[in-house]
């Protein structure tokens, strides 16, 4: 792991914005391996309270500008992206209860030599046994491979989905690091897919009383993690496969993680 140099996490870059002022956007980027391609996910506001945000894949070499970028409708990457082929799936809001444990459509984007492929699901986000909605931990150490980020010694903040649990692994390409000016990692912030069955629930409003309730039935959805480090850990101990990092210094992360 590399020794953590002191640098400026532009978090906040200001980009021009359609009506003539600028963006303030918050940028994160993970690299492709043996690929010129890199991925961004951003946020931005822009004047007149504007607002747009997504993922988009890029040369390296070309800037990012808000004003010119094409989203991709991905919510959620199923493996880690490659130099040859991405699978993503497209979650769309259900209009109602009924959610299908199969794709409603998909389709395939040729973008140069990578095959991009996505699946589109639509997302329960009512009440449900599936445990989606947002967890918190702290967590000691990791460890990073290929494909994996692992985290050890967990100590619950608030959630259920890891009771009992003192180590968890996630496959990488839904990682995102949150750093303080400095690069010092704030937390991680990682998706996971939950597609299966669960019992789901109704509530009487403004009560916990349960008025309908659905047993086994297909929900599609994700769960959030925030892990906040108990330990002092820099932006630099990872590398740029797999993973959001923000940008340091308005420039590309490390090209040594090859």
């Amino acid at each position: 792991m590399k020794k953590h140099k002191k640098s400026i996490c532009i978090v906040a870059l200001f980009l021009s914005s359609c009506d003539g002022g600028e963006w303030d956007t918050s940028l994160y980027v993970q690299r492709i391996p043996s690929s010129n391609k890199v991925i961004y996910e951003y946020d931005a506001w822009g004047g007149r309270d504007s607002h747009q945000f997504g993922i988009v894949i890029m040369d390296s070499t070309e800037d990012f500008e808000v004003n010119k970028v094409r989203n991709l409708p991905i919510s959620y990457f199923t493996e880690v992206p490659n130099s040859s082929r991405i699978h993503a799936i497209s979650l769309q809001k259900a209009d109602d209860d009924s959610t299908s444990l199969n794709p409603i459509e998909k389709h395939e984007v040729r973008i140069s030599d990578i095959h991009l492929e996505i699946d589109n699901y639509k997302q329960y986000s009512g009440y449900s046994d599936a445990g989606c909605g947002l967890n918190e931990y702290q967590f000691q150490t990791f460890k990073e491979t290929k494909d994996s980020l692992y985290l050890f010694g967990l100590q619950k903040i608030f959630g259920v989905n890891l009771e009992g649990k003192e180590n968890v692994g996630f496959q990488k390409g839904n990682i995102k690091l949150i750093t303080d000016s400095n690069g010092k990692l704030m937390r991680l912030e990682i998706k996971e897919l939950f597609k299966g069955k669960a019992n789901k629930h109704k509530y009487k409003k403004g009560t916990a009383e349960v008025i309908e309730r659905k047993e086994s039935s297909p929900v599609v959805c994700l769960r959030i993690y925030y892990f906040k480090p108990l330990k002092t850990i820099y932006l630099s101990e990872f590398t740029d496969y797999g993973i959001f990092k923000p940008i340091i210094n308005n420039t590309m992360p490390n090209q040594a993680h090859e």
